[in-house]
């Protein structure tokens, strides 16, 4: 597989006019195409290769740029082919301030766009792509031009990278654009006599530096013309400036010394000059020389020869060698650029010694003649000052220093802050080395030890802005201490420990970070030393200034000011404060601010958390502030030491100057609008009695307990509303920290006094309510308590506990309970007595009682088989779950059965009609509020008689419910408003009732009858049935839905006032439905993308999104799934990515539902039960070959027996459904293989 960035040869098919097809030499079929200003890095040899190129050549090294299909885009550019490590083929592997190669690709009048590999692109506005801003972008550039860019910017949301194109920043440092010209120069007078390869032999008579014989031709005002005897097609050259003075005739022999050659015009540059060929040169003699010549060496040349693309020079010191040395660069083609003359002085360094790749050239990098200028002036004044132009050379590089020497044995350092003149790059160093020539100008002197004082050592700079003014400028620098509170500034690491981060910002002054003001996120703040190793660039707000030690203290955030410029919370004069005196000041800390924490004490009890924000400033959390959602001892996980990302709550002053930080850990906080969470009252004013809360035990005491419902309002439980049974120890039941559920019973907010329950009772379960349980019936359950008066039980499937007196236990006397049951034994009673009024349940153990029921099973041998029976069960249900969670424990069995039905739920909702909801399965308990006081004539029976009147109107206020709801199901249903009211009246808390009274009220078109009827509904159900509730307001906002006006924001009221009264998940869920069920999709957009802010921890919440994005926008999925993993528990990612893979399976992209399951697996393999949803999915998809793959890689797992016996069966299943006699046999031939290496 080809990639990009990968080098390839190709053959030559057919040359277009803008382009050349190729053939390309890889295994299959592969087409590839260079567009012509990709044949080289220089236009006009493009132009001149293209035109020789005929098909069947081949090109030894391309570079892939992009692929499109089968067909590949290559370029021929050395500059790329020369830098293909550095190429980037994403944003991810560009480095800020770095310089890389690239082409023009598309030219606007606001700037320049630059690509690199593949449609990786960036884009250099006008101003940063040229130095001079009166030239046009046009006229400077051209599209497909090589040129190399400096990255000042990367913006890693979007992934647009920002370029400099100025030669300023962008110079070449290497003769790459060179050394390109001339192979270039080689290929293609090589393809001009391609076809007579020996005619190339004649440039082994004219190599560089070698002296050649020839006759005058002919003689111009320019120079003169050379012909040769044995090359008839090859002429020579020579300059006026090359003559030597000498006056030449036509038709004279002349011996003159080869400069330069034009090999694809055959042409030879010659020189006269005695320094040249006055001594011929021996061989022996030019083996010593090239010796002498050093690689990096900075030399003085003299311009033989002006051509257009580069200079021929000599260097006198050595011995008149030859080289050669561009005139312009990669990014100046087009610009105009100096002119030179034959025998000006130029300063150059050698770059490469003649090889095979320089053409036999001797190539060197040209150095700004103004520069050497400036070196000539200070060297004329006998010495060096400040201000003073030098050529330095590097002769050490440290992490924050150059080393360098310059003339007269004097020697300096350019310090890390003195490379640039604005922006800190990263790793200003990288690109010098030792032996380097730098144009450096001095700006001080370093202050050496009195033991050294005869030695000088010279502070330099290379910032552009000092090179380009004059040496006697009056030099200014940030030495002068001129720094203010809020500004930003940058330098880089000098030294950094586990505390403190000491930067430089210039040659004298220094910054201090504190770790805690770097970063607000723990695993940064984690990799305090290792973010800010020495030499790193670092950039800050300017948080206190001390002049005096000319140091700093930074802050990474922005600051907040005031009207007046002053930081928001500080005095006037923390301007003038030092650096020390502050950190014990929070000047800089507001409320709502995220800031970065280290827990540095945990406090007992539920005191919460003591977290440092800065050197001296503390915070603490409040225990209700420690998580997002009410967990058991959320606490669990923090430790000293451990870093925090806080969100600061509240700064306040005692009056006795201390200061108080409440903080919280939670980060529900983060986009939702001001308000911290919806299960957090902060208010007194926000709670009202009835309403559902949650808590931490805060302490018990005789008469009851106190919780924390946040961390300003504490609530207090009466003993006897701790629990519906009996509490022998409260302190014991309910220890500090304990997470507790209850409902408000008042409160008084004048006195600042909240009271609740905790006596929720059967109410919460699905199947606690009493009105489940009938006289007679037969149920299961476990022993709660043992007692010397009888048997707590609790009942299987629901909240109620009953009591079993020790009367009713056995037909024999029992002498000691305590002997015969223990908490925990599974037992089988019979329900003898129900008192609703009291919630109270008798239960009869006898064996008589049970017998009656042909349930004739003994107590002791009753615990063994229920047990056994259940983990029979647990077992069969595990092998069948849809939705599995690492390491489950046995509770959370239960709870995925439950939680795979989510789906399936709000599908349900869905197929319901507008007004109707599907009432949830919650006893309503209508039978047990019947008040006998209302009955006449119990009035007047005496004590019996009444107990005997209650329990006969009971009855029949039972038969009577039935029947309307049976009338009901019939299709018998009230016909008039009376019927209606009598039996609301006969069932208040029934929802199913009140909703079929409102349609009826529509039905004969009385809206406002309906709301009415909505509006009783609410305030006549109890408020412990929460369902029945919750039913009447999803039914209310299907009115105002549907008849509402307008009916969006009759909706939008009614669900705020819902919000108050009914679990808040749970209602929007119900909304959410709605606006499905009609169609308003924007709404129901709206509506999720609140939810997964509100809801984060809520997999349900996060799954509709999923559901929602693959019917309406599939290729948001990805990142939303990513959104989620970020937010839910990792107990229950697992859970949440096979429930998505499954939908993609459902309603998306069935191949994607594969590659996350295949992921799941890989971290879970023996995993039966993803196993098992995948195997599903597949079946489903019907793919055969698929789904036995998939199946032979399950039954090839290592598992127990169980496990493995499961997949098995499922196997053989599917084979008997949808295989033959040999697949079938196929499979049970696999399990007997393993039964027997299972065997022990």
């Amino acid at each position: 597989m080809v990639k990009l960035g990968s080098i390839v040869s190709a053959v030559v098919e057919f040359v277009m006019p803008n382009a050349i097809l190729l053939h390309v030499n890889v295994k299959g079929s592969m087409k590839g195409t260079i567009f012509t200003d990709h044949l080289a890095d220089h236009q006009e040899q493009a132009a001149q290769l293209k035109s020789v190129l005929r098909p069947g050549h081949e090109f030894s090294e391309l570079l892939v740029l992009d692929i499109e299909g089968n067909n590949l885009i290559l370029s021929a550019k050395y500059s790329l082919i020369h830098a293909i490590p550095q190429l980037p083929a994403d944003v991810t592997q560009i480095s800020l301030n770095s310089v890389i190669h690239g082409y023009v690709c598309n030219l606007i009048e606001t700037g320049c766009f630059v690509r690199f590999l593949g449609r990786l692109t960036g884009f250099s506005p006008r101003k940063k792509a040229l130095d001079d801003r009166n030239v046009e972008i046009s006229e400077a550039f051209y599209i497909g031009q090589s040129v190399r860019s400096n990255i000042v910017d990367i913006d890693s949301e979007t992934g647009r990278i920002s370029l400099s194109l100025k030669q300023s920043c962008c110079s070449s440092t290497d003769i790459s654009f060179l050394q390109s010209y001339f192979l270039t120069e080689s290929k293609i007078a090589e393809l001009q006599v391609s076809d007579l390869n020996s005619e190339l032999s004649w440039m082994q008579a004219f190599k560089i530096g070698s002296i050649v014989e020839g006759k005058i031709n002919e003689a111009k005002d320019v120079g003169v013309v050379v012909s040769f005897d044995k090359y008839c097609d090859v002429f020579g050259f020579i300059t006026q400036y090359q003559l030597g003075g000498k006056t030449l005739e036509i038709g004279s022999t002349v011996k003159a010394v080869v400069l330069d050659i034009a090999k694809s015009e055959r042409l030879v540059d010659l020189s006269l000059k005695p320094d040249f060929v006055i001594t011929p040169v021996s061989k022996k003699k030019r083996k010593r020389e090239d010796k002498e010549l050093k690689v990096h060496e900075r030399v003085n040349a003299v311009v033989e020869i002006v051509k257009e693309d580069y200079l021929v020079v000599s260097l006198t010191e050595y011995n008149f060698a030859i080289g050669c040395t561009a005139v312009t660069d990669y990014n100046t083609q087009k610009l105009q650029h100096k002119r030179f003359s034959s025998g000006e002085t130029i300063v150059a360094n050698i770059m490469a010694l003649p090889s095979e790749s320089t053409g036999n050239r001797m190539l060197l990098l040209l150095e700004s003649s103004g520069l050497s200028s400036s070196s000539k002036k200070a060297k004329k004044r006998g010495g060096y000052d400040v201000g003073s132009l030098v050529q330095a050379e590097i002769t050490y590089v440290k992490p924050l220093e150059l080393r360098v020497k310059f003339e007269s044995g004097m020697r300096g350092r350019v310090y890390i802050t003195e490379t640039n003149d604005e922006d800190v790059v990263e790793e200003p160093f990288s690109s010098y080395k030792v032996g380097q020539i730098l144009a450096a100008k001095i700006v001080g002197k370093f202050p050496t030890p009195a033991r050294n004082k005869n030695t000088s050592l010279w502070e330099l700079s290379l910032k552009p802005s000092l090179l380009s003014g004059s040496s006697d400028m009056n030099l200014k620098t940030a030495d002068d201490f001129n720094f203010s509170i809020r500004q930003n500034v940058s330098g880089y690491v000098v030294k950094v420990d586990k505390e403190w981060a000491l930067l430089a910002i210039s040659r004298q002054v220094k910054a201090r970070l504190f770790i805690l003001d770097s970063a607000y996120e723990p695993e940064d703040l984690k990799q305090f030393q290792k973010r800010f190793k020495v030499g790193t660039a670092v950039s800050g707000y300017v948080l206190t200034t001390d002049r005096e030690r000319k140091t700093l203290r930074l802050i990474t955030r922005p600051l907040s000011v005031d009207a007046n410029g002053v930081v928001e919370g500080c005095a006037d004069e923390a301007n003038k404060r030092s650096d020390s005196s502050d950190e014990k000041g929070v000047c800089h800390f507001h409320d709502g601010d995220v800031v970065g924490g280290r827990v540095w004490k945990i406090l007992p009890g539920v005191g919460g958390l003591l977290v440092q924000l800065g050197p001296r400033v503390y915070g603490k959390v409040h225990y209700t502030e420690l998580a997002d959602t009410w967990i058991s001892d959320p606490i669990t996980g923090y430790q000293e030491g451990q870093f925090v990302k806080c969100k600061i709550l509240r700064i306040s002053h005692s009056d006795q100057g201390n200061v108080h930080v409440d903080l919280s850990l939670r980060s529900l906080f983060e986009g939702s609008s001001g308000e911290i969470s919806v299960n957090r009252y902060d208010k007194f004013e926000d709670l009202q009695p009835g309403m559902v809360v949650k808590g931490y035990v805060k302490s018990v005491t005789p008469k009851g307990c106190f919780i924390l419902l946040s961390r300003n309002i504490d609530a207090k439980i009466l003993l006897g509303n701790l629990s519906d049974g009996y509490i022998k120890d409260p302190a014991k039941e309910f220890p500090a920290g304990k997470l507790v559920t209850g409902k408000i019973l008042s409160v008084e907010p004048l006195s600042k006094r909240v009271e609740v329950t905790l006596k929720l009772g059967s109410n919460i379960s699905l199947k606690s309510d009493l009105s489940n349980l009938n006289a007679g019936d037969v149920i299961k359950g476990r022993i709660k308590q043992v007692e010397s008066f009888g048997l707590f039980i609790m009942i299987d499937n629901t909240k109620s506990t009953g009591l079993c007196h020790v009367s009713e236990i056995s037909d024999d006397h029992i002498d000691n309970l305590e002997d015969k049951f223990k908490a925990g034994d599974r037992v089988i009673a019979k329900v003898l007595k129900l008192d609703a009024e009291r919630q109270r349940i008798s239960l009869g153990m006898k064996p008589s009682y049970l017998i009656d029921e042909d349930a004739a099973i003994s107590s002791s041998s009753l615990t063994s088989d229920e047990v056994s029976a259940d983990f029979e069960l647990v077992d069969d249900s595990v092998s069948q779950v849809n939705i599995s969670v690492p390491r489950l424990s046995p509770l959370d069995s239960e709870l995925e059965v439950a939680n795979e039905l989510a789906l399936a739920q709000v599908e349900s909702r869905a197929s319901v009609p507008p007004l109707e909801v599907t009432l949830d399965v919650e006893d309503d308990g209508e039978g047990e509020q019947f008040d006998s006081k209302k009955s006449p004539a119990v009035d007047v029976l005496d004590e019996k008689n009444n107990r005997r009147a209650k329990k006969k109107a009971k009855e029949e206020r039972e038969l009577e419910i039935r029947a309307a709801e049976q009338r009901l199901l019939e299709k018998d249903a009230p016909k008039t408003t009376d019927e209606f009211e009598k039996m609301v009246r006969s069932s208040p808390n029934n929802s199913f009732l009140w909703i079929k009274y409102m349609q009826f009220m529509l039905s004969i078109a009385d809206v406002a009858g309906a709301r009415s009827v909505a509006e009783r509904a609410l305030k006549t159900i109890n408020i412990t049935f929460e369902t029945e509730k919750l039913n009447v307001w999803v039914a209310y906002l299907n009115l105002e839905n549907q008849y509402g006006d307008p009916r969006e924001e009759a909706v939008s009221r009614l669900f705020q006032r819902a919000l108050q009264y009914c679990d808040p998940l749970k209602l929007h869920l119900e909304l959410l439905g709605l606006y499905e069920r009609t169609e308003q999709h924007k709404l129901a957009d709206e509506l999720l993308g609140k939810m997964v802010k509100k809801f984060k921890q809520s997999y349900e919440v996060w799954l509709r999104q999923i559901q929602w994005l693959l019917k309406q926008k599939p290729d948001g999925v990805d990142n939303m799934i990513k959104r989620a993993l970020l937010s839910l528990p990792n107990h229950e990612h697992i859970k949440f990515l096979s429930q998505a893979a499954v939908l993609e399976f459902k309603i998306g992209n069935p191949d994607r539902g594969r590659s996350t399951f295949e992921k799941i697996l890989r971290e879970y393999p023996k995993r039966t039960d993803l196993w098992s949803v995948y195997l599903d999915q597949e079946i489903r998809f019907g793919d055969t070959d698929l789904i036995r793959a998939l199946f032979e890689r399950a039954t090839s797992l290592s598992l127990p027996p169980k496990k493995m016996n499961f997949l098995f069966k499922k196997y053989l299943s599917y084979e008997k459904a949808h295989g033959d006699e040999d697949t079938i046999e196929h499979v049970r031939q696999k399990a007997k293989e393993y039964a027997v290496t299972a065997a022990p």
